[in-house]
């Protein structure tokens, strides 16, 4: 069994990261403003690229940090991909964001707001997690 990193899959993975990020704010971007007290005339578009290009650099550290792991752990199958993925995203993103947003003097979430922001990656991490688990590459 091959177990080295797969740049097709992350590659993938990096273009649905971005698509899951448009739809998941197109569910949830009504709910996500009256949480935020803010409009649609609020958000003003970017007037440049770097916002997207720092989410697509951050697509591609996240998969290529999950897949180093795999490849690491010899992750060879989906439902293996997927609970690693997601107690990734558990112990390493949704603890530390909802500490911080929670108990931080100067920022007091409330917790819909903090499941819409956290719902994006736990989605991403958890497709993440099945292609890697899954898709593996095919020994020369």
């Amino acid at each position: 069994m091959n177990h080295r990193i797969h740049h097709l899959a992350v590659l993938v993975l990096v273009v649905i990261h971005f698509f899951i990020g448009l739809g998941w704010y197109a569910l949830f971007g009504e709910a996500w403003l009256n949480y935020n007290a803010r409009t649609m005339t609020d958000i003003e578009p970017p007037h440049s690229a770097v916002p997207y290009v720092i989410a697509i650099v951050a697509a591609i550290v996240v998969n290529y940090a999950l897949a180093w792991l795999f490849a690491k752990l010899h992750v060879a199958h989906a439902l293996t991909g997927l609970k690693i993925a997601l107690i990734c995203w558990f112990g390493f993103l949704f603890v530390q964001y909802a500490t911080i947003s929670v108990f931080s003097a100067f920022e007091t979430n409330p917790w819909p707001l903090i499941l819409i922001n956290m719902g994006r990656p736990f989605l991403a991490f958890a497709i993440s997690g099945i292609v890697l688990g899954a898709w593996r590459r095919r020994e020369l």
